[in-house]
């Protein structure tokens, strides 16, 4: 079943429901002579450019739909007020992606000099394979994977080289932060910030990232050659990443287009008999299902039997798509005491456990200057009697009467 404006959201109105039609429409690279007359169609007589700018925007393919509608020869429909805003942000893209492009070759030289494996991942890799070096994917950081032996290193030679590092929430963490998350705290040098990746998924799919890191695949950019992952671990990658902003409450479209245009180009790599053990392994059977099964309804990709969404709650999330599509704030994240449980479940000791609980109820004094607004060290230590409200929040004993971290 392809996308109809039958299946869009029944509570939305028309001007909605077209400008969703729309988005997906224009969210691709390439277009069929079908889909070239659709558009025609669509955009001549388009009347909410407005609020489709709007989601174009929030959902982070403004660059992308504003350059196929160029392509296509139909920017002289769009309002002049719309498409000054587009025309901006697809220069804006352009420029951006240049300078982080550049900022990675740079890392990436330098840390493989160093004898450390470097891997573009995430919208820098699909930048420079599936959306061509135009500068139409979206950015706002360089994502960057090592293997988690290698993380520390890598951090200390970049913070040798002039990038300043965001501060652990307490130096206590330093003993765990191979053990949360997925990336070290952001570096940061001449306004570009590099994540270094030390993990895809949950520490059950270490050993994928090990050997993905080993068996990337080299390609070349302009007159640069990068290393990105082979396509079935990129595809897994990416489904856990939508996974990880749903759980923050967001929603955008840019991830989702990053799949169909990696399925499109990579398909007979992705869709094979072995992907529903690697997703298994990976620690997201039930995501990578609903994922696809999002792509067959919506996207018409044709998908193994094997993995469509089984059971009834995640055909309700494959279904809820174009509802969040359409009303992407509406997406609402998982509690803050429910991520901390979940934090606590991936550390394997008490030890640990205990480390990551004194670490967040007794952060750093900067921490703490950062939180709350002191300006002095003094006035910060004043807020630690207040952080140990933090632990009867932590055993369900008080409510959380604002935010917490």
């Amino acid at each position: 079943m392809t996308l109809t404006e039958n299946n869009l959201p029944a509570e939305s109105s028309d001007g909605l429901r077209q400008a969703v039609s729309l988005l997906l429409l224009l969210s691709r690279t390439d277009f069929t002579p079908a889909q070239k007359e659709q558009a025609n169609e669509d955009i001549r007589s388009f009347p909410a450019w407005k609020l489709f700018t709007g989601l174009a925007v929030r959902h982070g393919v403004a660059a992308l739909v504003w350059q196929n509608i160029t392509d296509l020869g139909l920017a002289g429909s769009v309002p002049e007020t719309e498409k000054l805003l587009l025309e901006g942000l697809r220069f804006k893209s352009i420029a951006r992606v240049s300078w982080i492009t550049e900022t990675a070759a740079g890392v990436t030289s330098l840390l493989e000099q160093e004898g450390i494996k470097v891997v573009l991942l995430k919208g820098l890799a699909l930048e420079h394979t599936v959306y061509g070096s135009r500068g139409l994917r979206q950015m706002s950081d360089a994502d960057l994977l090592v293997a988690p032996s290698d993380a520390l290193r890598a951090r200390d030679i970049l913070v040798r080289e002039g990038f300043r590092s965001m501060p652990l929430k307490s130096p206590l963490y330093r003993h765990i932060i191979l053990d949360l998350g997925n990336h070290l705290p952001e570096l940061h040098r001449g306004g570009i910030s590099v994540d270094l990746h030390y993990r895809l998924f949950g520490p059950e799919g270490e050993e994928m990232v090990v050997r993905a890191i080993e068996e990337s695949e080299m390609i070349v950019s302009g007159d640069r050659f990068f290393r990105v992952l082979p396509p079935l671990t990129s595809f897994l990658a990416l489904v856990s990443h939508i996974y990880k902003h749903e759980i923050k409450g967001e929603f955008q479209l840019r991830l989702w287009t990053d799949i169909y245009l990696l399925l499109q180009r990579y398909g007979g790599s992705i869709l094979v008999p072995g992907l529903p053990a690697a997703a298994e392994k990976a620690g997201i059977p039930a995501e990578a299902r609903i994922v696809l099964t999002v792509m067959e309804q919506v996207w018409g990709v044709t998908i193994p039997e094997a993995m469509r969404a089984r059971e009834d709650e995640e055909l309700a999330k494959a279904g809820r798509f174009l509802d969040d599509l359409a009303h992407p704030g509406s997406v609402e994240p998982v509690s803050q005491r429910e991520m901390f449980r979940r934090n606590l479940r991936v550390l394997g000791s008490n030890r640990k456990k205990m480390i990551f609980i004194l670490g967040d109820v007794f952060p750093s004094v900067g921490f703490i200057k950062k939180r709350y607004g002191c300006r002095s060290a003094l006035t910060a230590i004043l807020h630690y009697p207040h952080r140990l409200g933090k632990l009867l929040w932590i055993l369900g004993l008080i409510r959380a009467t604002g935010r917490e971290n």
